[in-house]
């Protein structure tokens, strides 16, 4: 990024009459004009001291306009989800914010305490899955303009396209689509509909929407509709990030939408790069569906091997690592970080990756003991760390489809609240964590725990629970009910304190992502059949 660019911030006057930001469900527009003028005030209502603000951001044309004017007013902002949940409260008491804003109360002064921060520090996230801890990732201006503008080049944006935006703006995914489309002038529509409901695709129409964002999750409930892109001829290209989508899957969607004139974007990308790293160019995908494909324009992608030096020749396995301007400022865990600028010179991803003669690059695994799942991002040691209070005798291993709470038997009493307590905790289906219990914990001969053991060890699925209880029951000359499990599967699946055996899905206060994880696990255990 030149020295004298103008920030996208400070650039919105130049786009005038554009359409900046649409409510879907209100219809209210706001151009860039209007967006320069009320962010102004909202800079000045707030002061230009350097100061910390918490935002709670909705997708809303509001919550922009704040989060615009905060950037303005040259705050070090931090954006989250819910002012109100637990979470937040002791980030809150932990960072002690100067200036709190929301759209149930406003703008908050908080804290007069004049802390120093950064003069660069502009934008703290929480890294994907880690919100309410501590640790956040320090983005500056030029990291967030850097990266907009490289996205905005390879998707070849310009003022004339529209995003449906449905991902929360505390979400660096869902905030990189805003900003991507700021830094040229084009629209984002704001939804509150996901791609599971009928009102979302009647919004792309009504809108003329050209793009719109996902995560694997969402192409794969779309893949399990057999959803048909043909009626919405006003989409120009789809992306996807936020974790790997099978390859299958990838092939599939890059065939369909070719067909239509569609471009579909395959990415990858961490929030410590804000967040963008790499996209599959849509004419490689059905050749290389497997591919994080190349860097972005302005970033550099290597394979280090384990002395620290790069490897050039093809289809050699190392750590993957980036550089860029986006690159984030470091982390911080708590005030005094905010002071720090701790840029890498180089940013180890945590994935195992190779390149081959194309030039494309591959993800094979990953050196650090993350997991994702729905586009989160889990610290299995985290979760290690948070089983251990309770239970001292655990470990705790997973891949992106499970998690698994490995307990010493000896410990094993109380443990009904577990799985609820982590689901809260990390926000996720309760039926991506499962216990196993052990006596004693299998471990290497290092003394270390054997997590490929823990791992290994098979539960049974679902659909046998049924025959089980069945064949037991034969032989005790009980009767019982056969959908007993069902019922346990459809409490355990969906967010609800509690559901009778008499309920059916439509009368359940849920939504449409519940409905596809639960056509899923019913497809386990009862068979295709049931649900095709």
């Amino acid at each position: 990024m030149k020295n004298n660019e103008c920030i996208f911030f400070e650039n919105l006057y130049s786009f005038g009459k554009n359409i900046a930001l649409v409510d879907s469900q209100t219809k209210q527009k706001m151009t860039y004009a209007a967006l320069d003028e009320q962010s102004d005030e909202v800079a000045k209502t707030i002061g230009f001291e350097k100061e910390l603000v918490f935002i709670e951001a909705k997708k809303s044309i509001e919550s922009v306009v704040v989060y615009i004017g905060a950037l303005k007013a040259n705050k070090v902002v931090y954006l989250l989800d819910d002012i109100q949940d637990d979470k937040s409260q002791l980030l809150i008491e932990l960072y002690q914010p100067n200036i709190i804003i929301s759209e149930a109360i406003g703008v908050k002064r908080q804290s007069e305490d004049r802390q120093h921060f950064h003069k660069d520090l502009t934008l703290l996230l929480s890294t994907s899955g880690s919100t309410g801890s501590p640790k956040f990732v320090k983005l500056s201006a030029k990291n967030l303009q850097s990266n907009a503008k490289s996205i905005a080049e390879y998707l070849r944006l310009n003022e004339t396209d529209i995003a449906m935006s449905h991902l929360k703006l505390h979400y660096s995914y869902g905030l990189s689509v805003l900003h991507s489309h700021l830094v040229v002038g084009a629209a984002t529509v704001f939804t509150s509909h996901g791609v599971l409901d009928e009102s979302f695709w009647l919004d792309i129409k009504e809108f003329s929407a050209t793009n719109f964002a996902g995560v694997p999750y969402t192409f794969e409930a779309l893949s399990k509709k057999k959803f048909d892109f043909t009626p919405y001829d006003s989409l120009r290209y789809i992306t996807q990030a936020g974790g790997k989508l099978e390859a299958s899957l990838v092939q599939q969607y890059a065939s369909a939408t070719q067909n239509l004139g569609i471009e579909f974007y395959v990415m990858y990308g961490q929030t410590e790069a804000a967040p963008r790293i790499s996209y599959l160019p849509p004419e490689l995908a059905a050749e290389y569906p497997s591919s994080i494909g190349r860097a972005i324009p302005g970033g550099m992608l290597k394979i280090i091997d384990e002395k620290g030096h790069e490897i050039t020749g093809e289809d050699i396995q190392g750590e993957l690592a980036y550089q860029g301007d986006n690159v984030m400022m470091g982390y911080a865990e708590n005030k005094d970080d905010l002071l720090l600028d701790e840029t890498p010179s180089v940013l180890f991803t945590g994935d195992i990756a190779c390149k081959t003669s194309s030039g494309l690059f591959y993800i094979v695994g990953r050196t650090k003991r993350f997991v994702k799942m729905f586009g989160l991002r889990v610290n299995l040691d985290d979760v290690q760390s948070y089983v251990k209070k309770s239970y001292p005798q655990s470990a705790v291993a997973g891949n992106d489809e499970s998690i698994t709470i490995a307990i010493e038997e000896s410990s094993h009493a109380g443990t009904s609240f577990l799985i609820a307590d982590l689901a809260v905790k990390y926000s996720l289906p309760k039926n991506r964590f499962k216990i196993i219990f052990f006596d004693p914990l299998p471990l290497l001969s290092s003394g270390k725990y054997d997590y490929k053991a823990i791992m290994d060890v098979e539960l049974p699925k679902v659909g046998l629970i049924p025959k089980i209880i069945n064949k037991v029951a034969d032989i005790l000359g009980l009767t019982t009910n056969e959908w007993v499990s069902i019922h346990v599967l459809f409490k355990d699946v969906l967010p609800l304190e509690d559901v009778s055996e008499n309920d059916i899905f439509d009368n359940l206060d849920t939504d449409s992502l519940s409905f596809v994880q639960l056509s899923i696990e019913l497809e386990r255990c009862l068979g295709e059949e049931c649900c095709g």
